[in-house]
Order: structure tokens, then sequence, then C-alpha cells
């Protein structure tokens, strides 16, 4: 059970990372100070440094969060019950739902334009992120096993869903901004449909 210091501990490191996220999205990650983030958090500099030794650790814990919510948006469960457009619907939507919220589109930015400058800080939680794609090969493998899909290599699939799914739905809101429900769910139905032309299995 956690103590009350426990608590207060995560109590604060939540504030000061949701300080450091404001701070990063609004202001960048160059412009961005310990001072500043301090501030925010209405702690002392001393205190963000006791959770975070640098700025460059804040921003990894922040983007490691980012990536963290990303990735609980595609834990979806295999389910012979429902159609496989619906399913597979509901990993393309992940993907455009961390595109959809204003204030995450632009920490997105930031943290893209930090990865090409400085890579290294980002590596990391990028490696991180690119696991996400097991719980589409643990989808893909059931839906092959249930014989619905034909599918000799998913981890391939998995790579060209997600590819097909950010190159329709994510990297175009990222780069020139939200786009209309109709048009994203009209590039929904396409990946979608794509996907199984080329996998579905001729029983299914």
């Amino acid at each position: 059970m956690e103590t009350q210091r426990e608590s207060r501990v995560t109590i604060k490191r939540d504030l000061i990372l949701h300080a450091a996220t404001s701070a990063f999205r609004d202001e960048g990650f160059e412009c961005t100070s310990m001072d500043r983030i301090a501030e925010l958090a209405c702690s002392s500099k001393r205190t963000v440094y006791n959770h975070f030794g640098s700025k460059e650790a804040l921003f990894q814990a922040v983007v490691e969060r980012l990536f963290d919510h990303a990735a609980e948006l595609k834990q979806v469960e295999w389910s012979p019950d429902r159609p496989l457009e619906d399913q597979l619907a509901d990993f393309a939507r992940a993907k455009t739902l961390v595109a959809e919220d204003d204030a995450t589109l632009c920490l997105m930015r930031v943290v893209l334009g930090v990865f090409i400058k400085q890579p290294e800080l980002v590596r990391e939680a990028i490696a991180r992120a690119a696991e996400d794609a097991d719980t589409l090969v643990r989808w893909l493998q059931q839906a092959h096993e249930a014989g619905r899909l034909r599918i000799d290599d998913p981890e391939f699939a998995a790579n060209m869903f997600w590819s097909m799914a950010g190159g329709a739905l994510f990297w175009p809101q990222l780069l020139d901004g939200r786009m209309e429900p109709e048009m994203r769910d009209r590039l929904t139905h396409e990946v979608v449909a794509t996907f199984l032309a080329r996998y579905r299995s001729a029983s299914a």
C-alpha cells in the first residue's frame, strides 16, 4: 500500500509532468526552462531537479507518457462475434485519436521537431512505441487461427496496416491540421478495405 509520503511524491511528480507538458507544448523544447516548469508546477527548481535530473530527462518522461497514452488507445481485443471491419477500424481510429486533440497535436509537433534535431532524446520512447504493434500482431494471429484471415507473417502485416493508417490518418493531421470527420471516416474505411482485400480468408 502506498504511504502518505509516497503519495505526495507521486502527486508532485505528476504536477511537474503536467507543467512540463504544457510548457513544452506551448513554448517548445529549446525555449522552455526548468525555472518556467517549476513556476507552472508551483514548485521550486530544486524539487523539479530532484524528480528529474535534467530538462532532457523531463522531456523524455513527457514523451513516454504521451506514447503510453497512444498505446492504451490501441488495446483492441479480438472478438469472433464482431465484423473484421469494425475491429480493424478501432485500430485505425486509435491512430487518429492522438491527432484529434489540439493540445496533443501541438505536443506531437514539438516531439517531431526534437526528434529531427536531437533523436537520442526520443529514440527510446519511439522504440517502445514500435512494440505497440504487438497488440495488432496478436489480434492478427487470432484472426488467422479463427480462419477469418490468411496471414503468414503477422508482424509484417501489422507493420503494413500501421503504415497505411499512419500515412492516411496520422501524418496528414500532424502536418496540416485536423481533417473533417467525413474524410477521416472515408480514409479509415479505405485503409481497412484495402487491408482486408489482401488478407481476408476466402472462406470468411
